[in-house]
């Protein structure tokens, strides 16, 4: 299909807190009829963190883990507005929920090929924890909830492994066989005890050398060869996979299986996700409760004419439907151009209640090619001033800064939208992203346009204390009150440009005849696009447009541009902090890294500066026109190579500037974090969809038969209550499980 589906959507959380949280669907039931939705409701409009007066609500940071609380921050989310849904659009969203639930597990299987068993096991013993010893079982908890938090044993971002910290594998031996004796059961290949299981399963687990790094996208490595995950068997190489058809090499939903005949002769063969093949009773249950949602699609008003009468008829909704259709046919067949119309009719949906659900990011496929499995639930909330940003697409394509042939002619208005999240699973979840912007097929965006989704509650949910305690650390005196005062609206901007005319912007040259230019570049488009987002955000937010727009005054428009740099620059400064060994490997990480670097050069001056104070350094921006040129010479660099499809000077570029750890930098940040206990991600807890049920009007005389009346959203779980019971829901086809 080429790199359009690479389009870099899910966003890495701005740093707010110096925490990283970050990137579609059935035929009716075949008994079953459409059950009619009125009219959605007006969008809720929820700007402020919710204050819930439920005295058991769990909203707000719940937990901390790691050393000093250091490596992640896990915060409850609410959703205000789902109690104003119509009932029907109530079920609408339990059922895409239990679709969203029912594929979780994939994204463990893609992730590594131990990843789930690991998961299974630790489990296992964790339900047993009140016979273990009180050490062993602290150290299986915390290793257990970053295996929820990271999918396996490989950090999120840095797609490198992690061990346990207080749990040896002495430990959890002894755990697991106390566990065995108080009735735990562990999923046991035919004929492995136990013990070989835990043996086997040991150096994944306690050993950081082996498999070191899930996606290893290096200049000059084998991608393929070198990094650990679920969607290449080991011993298969990049030329392997280039020795397969092409149409093979391109597909979104596959792995690469490594097979030897009697002889030992090797072959690699591509295999599909679909129900029948490769996650096929994953994707079967998926299927069940995305057709179980069909029933409850909105409905529109179609005019309709007979013998010369013209009527109104209820009918449901021909777009949303046709997602549902299209996306259930992917799953059960496998074929990718079902999947594609899906995204077609998922542009024109205009739903309250949102969905994502399918291989949609390529994060994880050290050729970010193969789409790693995700879903979420949404509902809208208050999207005016997005909307007025998509509705002037046309005039910031106008104003870039690149030559006027890779300009865009016509910009149709994105669609851009608010919402709030009701759960994300796979790749989405519990780590989640601040926005996306989907669908990522090049030929489908040109076509059809994009979607732009910002989650306004993953972006509310913050740390008032962790927020105060990085000011203090990170900025110099001078710029603390003007960025407390507009950093929030600078983040909230840079993320709404980023997706809305940042993903969407400009075109190939002519020079490629119409080919796709991700496929000329690669493994490098991911950092190359992400860059390329966050740049014209930095760009284009001097514009005074964006005053017209209504972000922000004209009196407080250069304060909070300039609040705009350094949070930008003093955050990715203070990501350092996070980095591994010399080389950056996630492509945010290393997009952020060049403009820092760029900006500055020592032989240049682009207005920003390195301060050094008692030791420790600060950024300072002294000349905002100066770091807009200089954001101008990056941008106009980046959309060459892109529209060039130029790979060898992308790397050149990102090699000299992004991909490196300052190791001064790094040290420096991380003395600040660790003193002041900062944690280096969030994750979240989702609210629950509790069903409701009743009697059934239809039942015969005498027969008993509940059905879902309605449904009820609760913030009453802790991650490990959460993730326990997506185990028992994924598998479950009840519609009220236990």
């Amino acid at each position: 299909m080429g790199a359009g589906r690479r389009f870099r959507a899910k966003m890495r959380d701005l740093p707010e807190d110096n925490m990283r949280p970050i990137t579609v669907l059935a035929t009716l039931l075949a008994c079953g009829a459409i059950h009619a939705q009125d009219s959605a409701p007006k969008p809720s409009h929820a700007a402020a963190p919710v204050v819930t007066s439920d005295p058991a609500a769990k909203v707000g940071e719940l937990e901390r883990l790691g050393e000093n609380g250091r490596e992640v921050m896990v915060l409850g989310l609410d959703a205000p507005g789902f109690d104003k849904l119509k009932p029907s659009q109530r079920k609408y969203a339990y059922f895409l929920y239990r679709a969203a639930i029912a594929g979780h597990d994939i994204f463990y299987l893609q992730s590594h090929r131990t990843a789930l068993e690991i998961r299974n096991l630790l489990e296992a013993v964790y339900e047993k924890r009140d016979s273990l010893d009180p050490a062993a079982a602290a150290g299986l908890e915390e290793y257990l909830k970053l295996v929820w938090i990271h999918h396996g044993q490989y950090d999120h971002w840095n797609h490198t492994k992690f061990t346990p910290r207080l749990l040896t594998f002495e430990q959890l031996k002894a755990a697991a066989q106390q566990a065995k004796k108080k009735g735990a059961a562990f999923d046991l290949a035919k004929g492995e005890s136990l013990e070989k299981k835990l043996a086997r399963l040991r150096p994944h687990i306690f050993d950081a050398k082996v498999e070191p790094v899930q996606v290893n996208q290096t200049p000059g490595a084998d991608p393929v060869a070198t990094s650990a995950n679920g969607m290449y068997d080991p011993g298969i190489t990049l030329k392997d996979i280039e020795a397969l058809p092409q149409a093979d090499q391109e597909k979104l939903n596959v792995r690469f299986a490594l097979l030897r005949d009697k002889k030992g002769k090797r072959t690699v063969e591509a295999e599909e996700f679909k129900v029948g093949g490769v996650y096929g009773q994953d994707l079967e249950r998926v299927t069940y409760w995305l057709k179980k949602a069909a029933g409850y699609v909105d409905n529109t008003f179609v005019e309709t004419e007979k013998d010369g009468v013209k009527k109104l008829r209820s009918e449901p909704d021909a777009n949303q439907k046709a997602a549902l259709d299209s996306l259930i046919a992917h799953f059960e067949t496998g074929d990718e151009a079902q999947y594609k119309a899906h995204t077609v009719a998922w542009l024109k949906t205009k739903g309250v209640v949102d969905y994502l659900n399918g291989f949609v990011e390529t994060y994880k496929d050290p050729r970010g090619i193969i789409g790693n499995y995700e879903a979420n639930v949404s509902i809208q909330a208050d999207s005016e001033k997005i909307t007025r940003l998509s509705q002037n697409a046309l005039y910031f394509e106008a104003k870039m800064p690149w030559d006027a042939k890779w300009k865009r002619a016509k910009v149709d208005p994105p669609v851009a939208t608010v919402v709030n999240v009701l759960v994300e699973t796979g790749d989405a979840g519990p780590v989640s992203p601040a926005a996306y912007n989907l669908p990522n097929y090049a030929d489908v965006r040109k076509e059809h346009g994009s979607k732009n989704v910002v989650l306004l509650n993953v972006e509310n949910s913050a740390s008032a204390k962790v927020k105060s305690q990085r000011l203090e650390a990170f900025f110099l005196p001078e710029d603390r009150e003007e960025v407390a005062k507009h950093g929030d609206l600078a983040r909230q901007w840079l993320v709404y440009m980023h997706e809305v005319i940042g993903h969407g912007s400009g075109q190939a040259d002519d020079s490629l005849a119409g080919a796709d230019p991700g496929t000329k570049l690669g493994s490098a488009y991911s950092t190359l696009e992400e860059c390329r987002a966050d740049v014209v955000a930095l760009y284009q937010f001097l514009d005074p447009k964006v005053v017209e727009i209504g972000a922000v005054s004209a009196e407080e428009h250069l304060n909070a541009a300039h609040a705009m740099y350094l949070r930008y620059l003093v955050d990715q400064f203070a990501a350092n902090a996070n980095h591994q060994g010399d080389t950056i490997r996630e492509a945010h990480d290393r997009g952020r890294q060049l403009v820092l670097n760029y900006l500055l050069q020592p032989s240049r001056d682009f207005g920003v500066r390195m301060v050094e104070k008692e030791g420790k350094r600060y950024i300072a921006v002294d000349s905002l026109n100066k770091a807009h040129a200089g954001i101008g010479e990056i941008l106009v660099k980046l959309q060459t190579f892109k529209s060039m499809g130029d790979k060898a000077g992308a790397e050149a570029f990102f090699g000299e500037f992004g991909t490196k750890v300052n190791p001064a930098w790094r040290d420096d940040a991380k003395a600040r974090a660790e003193a002041m206990n900062l944690p280096k991600l969030r994750a979240f807890v989702f609210p629950q969809l509790v069903p409701v049920m009743g009697e059934s009007r239809f039942a015969k005389e005498g027969e008993k038969r509940e059905v879902l009346n309605d449904v009820r959203l609760e913030t009453r779980e802790d991650l490990a209550e959460q993730m326990l019971r997506f185990k028992r829901w994924s598998k479950s086809r009840e519609i009220a499980p236990k």
